[in-house]
């Protein structure tokens, strides 16, 4: 039965039906991963309550209970239940009779579903944290590795300048750690407790907010009752625009070795097991991890721009609209997840064809360091832009350099971040810095709730 229904109300069974799965639809699939974040939220919201007196120490100690066996069973919802706060309120009422009926006192399902929604999150950013925190350090080492391996770099897809493998893999490997900075805002956003300010508007009982904010691992409650309303949506699309940025990178990455990796370029060789084969030709090693990768990247994109289109025509307060924000974070998290965790051991395994690199450079990748030669030599630098220009028609000027020469000038651009200085000792510092603040984050969040379902 629904907790808002009448017992004895007289329905159109077919129609009710029908509007059950309407309503419901598949969002009770997402629902069912909410289970125990929703019990524990239920944990918190029962202590709360026997806090100001609502509930006797006796009757608390047995929703407690009763709710933390709730942890250790499976539950299946169907359309009928509507949701997973209704299935656990009906649970505890099948079990505790009248007592299970308390426990919804001064909690709507709007501020249960925030309290859900923000646990189950910061479990997802935790994930991502750790995975992304895993590529940068791969990253890292494989340009430690190939430091000072020549690598053509390009613009506009045309042969440009000189560079190396290790600042392009270093590069990918910084951009990450600025994706996790711009995450860690919104980790902030997420870390505020909804709970307690019921539909949006509070309730008329002195709830103890920092209370169940610290039961459930929050640093501290979230303030104003509308804006806590009105962040629901909006801090999923502040989320999976966040991680956006993560799998932006990876799109790029994914781009970049499919290229390279190719036969035009030969610089990579991928992991044959990153590979498939075809059906009909026998040679081939197709990059479809990779393509995979780039394609979900537009996919994400999809539910960034579905959470937007979603809340920008919404007035403020609750509306049903915002059930369907739940399909696109869900999906949208696991693209970001599933994509960074297959990306590690692909570029652990990924090989370098320095012999295909070196082929690449020709005389006119170093028409700039020609030019600031002729600079150092007192010519304006226009006109020995000029000079070098002139200089690229003439038949000597596509020699191919030596490769000592070439490492040469990759050494010259020795300011930092340049090719011969990239900061990876710097890099692979800050990437242990990160991990222990976020292992740390993690643990103290995982310890709180394992004390929360600590009942006994």
């Amino acid at each position: 039965m629904k907790i808002w229904e009448l017992e004895d109300g007289s329905k159109d069974e077919e129609v009710s039906a029908l509007v059950e799965k309407f309503t419901a639809g598949e969002d009770v699939t997402y629902d069912e991963k909410l289970k125990d974040y929703d019990v524990l939220g239920s944990i918190a919201h029962v202590v709360g309550l026997e806090e100001i007196g609502v509930l006797t120490s006796e009757e608390s100690s047995t929703l407690q209970r009763e709710l933390a066996k709730l942890l250790e069973e499976e539950i299946e919802l169907t359309a009928g239940d509507e949701d997973v706060h209704t299935k656990v309120e009906n649970l505890l009422t099948q079990k505790l009779g009248d007592l299970g009926k308390k426990l919804h006192t001064g909690r709507s399902r709007n501020d249960q579903v925030l309290v859900d929604l923000r646990l189950f999150e910061k479990e997802k950013v935790f994930e991502v944290a750790t995975h992304a925190l895993d590529l940068a350090g791969s990253l890292t080492d494989f340009a430690r590795e190939h430091v000072h391996t020549p690598m053509v770099g390009y613009t506009h897809t045309r042969r440009a300048m000189p560079s190396s493998v290790g600042l392009w893999a270093g590069g990918y490997a910084e951009s990450l750690l600025d994706d996790l900075t711009a995450l860690e805002g919104t980790y902030e956003l997420i870390d505020r407790s909804p709970l307690g300010v019921g539909a949006g508007y509070g309730v008329p009982l002195s709830l103890d907010r920092e209370l169940t904010a610290e039961l459930l691992g929050f640093h501290q409650p979230a303030n104003n009752a509308i804006n806590i309303m009105n962040s629901r949506g909006k801090y999923e699309f502040e989320l999976l625009s966040a991680v956006g940025a993560i799998q932006l990178d990876l799109s790029r990455l994914a781009s970049d070795l499919i290229d390279f990796s190719e036969e035009a370029y030969g610089f990579f060789t991928v992991p044959e097991e990153f590979t498939t084969g075809s059906s009909i030709m026998p040679q081939k090693k197709n990059p479809d991890v990779l393509e995979l990768v780039r394609g979900k990247s537009a996919t994400l994109q999809g539910y960034i721009t579905t959470l937007y289109s979603l809340l920008s025509g919404l007035r403020s307060g609750y509306s049903r609209d915002l059930q369907e924000t739940k399909a696109p974070l869900f999906d949208g998290l696991q693209i970001v997840i599933d994509s960074l965790a297959v990306a590690s051991p692909l570029v652990d395994g990924l090989k370098v064809n320095e012999d295909d690199l070196l082929s690449h450079f020709t005389g006119e990748v170093f028409a700039t360091d020609r030019a600031l030669e002729l600079v150092q030599e007192g010519l304006p630098f226009r006109e020995a832009y000029r000079k070098v220009k002139e200089e690229l028609d003439e038949p000597h000027s596509s020699k191919t350099p030596e490769k000592e020469e070439i490492k040469d000038a990759l050494a010259k651009r020795d300011h930092p971040g340049g090719p011969g200085n990239p900061g990876l000792d710097t890099l692979q510092e800050e990437i242990g810095s990160r991990r222990e603040r976020w292992t740390a984050r993690e643990e103290k969040f995982r310890r709180t709730l394992a004390e929360l379902a600590d009942v006994n």
